[in-house]
């Protein structure tokens, strides 16, 4: 079997359904592919809606006992895979080209030992977001001028790479996995190879449409976590002094300005987003870097 597809389930069953029906129509053979999906709720709503396809396709429903984040189930998807190829997708990904999976399966003929495979990655408004030259905190770890990462809505990975690297990490709940996924694969001396003649849709933030504190807060304490991992200990020390310093001047600054009606929309967005960095660095002041990784 080529590939195994991989899809974690977060209340996104509606967009899941949807994906299933564009790989549905994929020209490559259905036995030479798996759908696998990690169902993250404790309920029977999946379940219900992957119904129609349980007999036209290759289709395994993991239930997982509670939400574990995205890495620890999409590592629990790959213990049960049996492609030669990972296919890791988000569900709300739409797939219009039903010649998708047979040119992915040509790009692999050409590119045997590639380290991570991507396509573009397109938003609504048909911008191209699959690829980014800079990790965390806009360091490029030495990689300058390369691809540092690829968006982690549509990673290819050969399987045999990902257990040799042990999957995702575990100490990340959500946010950033992608990163540290990537910049892994790159120290293994692997090319992260981006295909231009193909492209996905990408809808984003289905599974959290809400984009409130919690989830700004989840997201930097992930890019502290990353830092924390591969930045020198001595780095990682003068980035949190830094940013500590940073986040005081600025909420100083945007709180002044919040005084005046010019912009004020744009100025609370900006008192926001420096509050929550600068909790997650009292967090990380008071209770240690440790505090932020995911204990499941």
């Amino acid at each position: 079997m080529k590939f195994s597809i991989l899809i974690v389930n977060y209340n996104t069953e509606k967009y899941i359904v949807k994906l299933l029906s564009d790989f549905a129509v994929q020209t490559l053979p259905k036995s030479q592919w798996q759908v696998i999906v990690v169902n993250n709720c404790q309920n029977f709503v999946l379940a219900e809606a992957l119904k129609p396809f349980s007999d036209s396709m290759n289709l395994t429903i993991i239930p997982s006992e509670k939400n574990v984040g995205f890495g620890r189930a999409m590592n629990l998807g790959a213990s049960n895979a049996q492609g030669q190829h990972l296919l890791i997708t988000n569900p709300d990904i739409q797939i219009d080209n039903p010649d998708f999976l047979q040119q992915l399966l040509q790009q692999i003929q050409k590119n045997p030992n590639y380290g991570i495979m991507t396509s573009k990655i397109l938003n609504e408004k048909q911008e191209d977001t699959s690829e980014f030259y800079s990790y965390e905190f806009d360091d490029t770890l030495g990689y300058d001028g390369q691809i540092c990462w690829f968006h982690g809505s549509l990673l290819l990975l050969r399987a045999e790479v990902y257990h040799q690297l042990g999957g995702y990490d575990s100490d990340f709940f959500m946010y950033c996995e992608d990163v540290d996924l990537c910049y892994r694969v790159k120290k293994m001396g692997l090319e992260l190879v981006k295909i231009n003649e193909l492209s996905v849709f990408h809808l984003g933030w289905s599974s959290v449409p809400k984009k409130n504190y919690d989830l700004y807060y989840r997201w930097y304490c992930s890019k502290f976590v990353f830092a924390h991992k591969h930045f020198p200990t001595k780095k990682f020390i003068q980035l949190l002094d830094t940013l500590e310093i940073k986040a005081q001047q600025r909420l100083k600054s945007y709180e002044l300005l919040s005084m005046f009606p010019i912009n004020r929309e744009k100025t609370q967005r900006k008192i926001f987003y420096w509050t929550v960095m600068a909790d997650v660095i009292k967090t990380i002041r008071q209770n240690g870097i440790e505090s932020l990784y995911y204990k499941g």
